[in-house]
């Protein structure tokens, strides 16, 4: 699936919201500029903005004010990778190097802190109780998510069950947030902002299942392959690996010589297995769509479903 074809329809919303995050950004502090060219402001999907300006037009709902209230999402969005980059001292992300890597822990903490004060600060007066409400109750989730990932680091015995706590935690919960945003910016009933929330919680679970698939299989994520088995991070493929008596193969592994861990992963058709677990929230997201009639909004999500269900990058 061509990402393009996701954002034709609302491609001058998506404009705007970039020049918001620009604007957002600039300080008189020199060494803020530097910081700033060092994080992808520009880079990057935009899958949380996107997701959102879909949702809000398949809802009919106006366009006044979006711009403001996605790009403030991105903005929390960025303030969480500088973040990761510390806790996990990456060296790169989405093909760069990070600020963590240029300037330290020290700088990019305060840097990530920064980024997460402005996103707040940036809210639109209009309608801005709801979307402070969803990006606290996002960021304490995503906190909880990231916090239970690092007790169990190195957990080889960790159950799939405690790792979809942790990313429908730390990942899906914006994702619910945003479809619960729209719900709300529509004022919607409560059992109809529930389907939504619901429809977040299951794009965002195939959105991070997705991604610790690239993270062992794809040379084009911008990021180091086998990152999560170096931090220590159990993934859904590891787990279903484990399964299989591959614990040695795992603590022994060398990122110089994949091949023996790859062959592994394709002669027990892992990748297959997580794709099936994939394709359960998939149905489930596009039942929901199905529910909507026809539109040039209905037909993006469905085809930005279908990105992120398959995507390489």
């Amino acid at each position: 699936m061509d990402y393009s074809k996701v954002q034709a329809p609302i491609l001058p919303l998506l404009r705007s919201t970039e020049k918001v995050l620009a604007r957002q950004l600039r300080s008189k502090v020199h060494l803020i500029s530097e910081l700033r060219q060092h994080t992808p402001v520009g880079k990057g999907k935009k899958i949380r903005a996107a997701f959102f300006f879909l949702l809000a037009g398949m809802n009919h709902i106006g366009e006044e004010g979006l711009p403001q209230m996605a790009a403030a999402i991105e903005m929390l969005h960025l303030s969480s990778l500088v973040h990761d980059d510390i806790v996990d001292n990456s060296i790169w992300r989405r093909g760069e190097k990070t600020a963590n890597h240029h300037f330290g822990n020290y700088l990019s903490l305060l840097w990530g802190d920064f980024l997460f004060i402005t996103s707040l600060h940036m809210l639109p007066l209009k309608d801005r109780g709801a979307i402070m409400n969803m990006m606290l109750d996002a960021s304490r989730q995503m906190i909880e998510g990231q916090i239970l990932e690092f007790e169990n680091n190195f957990n080889y015995r960790m159950s799939s069950r405690t790792y979809f706590d942790i990313i429908r935690k730390k990942t899906s919960s914006m994702f619910a947030g945003i479809a619960l945003l729209a719900a709300q910016l529509k004022k919607m009933p409560e059992p109809a902002a529930a389907d939504f929330y619901r429809f977040g919680q299951d794009f965002g679970m195939i959105f991070q299942i997705s991604d610790d698939l690239l993270d062992i299989f794809s040379d084009s994520s911008g990021k180091s392959r086998f990152q999560d088995l170096h931090e220590g991070k159990v993934t859904l493929p590891y787990i279903l690996l484990l399964q299989h008596g591959a614990l040695p193969l795992i603590k022994n592994f060398d990122r110089s010589g994949p091949q023996p861990l790859l062959e592994r992963y394709r002669t027990l058709g892992i990748k297959e297995q997580s794709l099936r677990t994939i394709d359960r929230y998939y149905r489930k997201c596009s039942s929901f769509l199905r529910s909507f009639p026809p539109s040039v909004h209905r037909e993006s999500l469905r085809n930005l479903l279908e990105f992120i269900r398959y995507r390489e990058y």
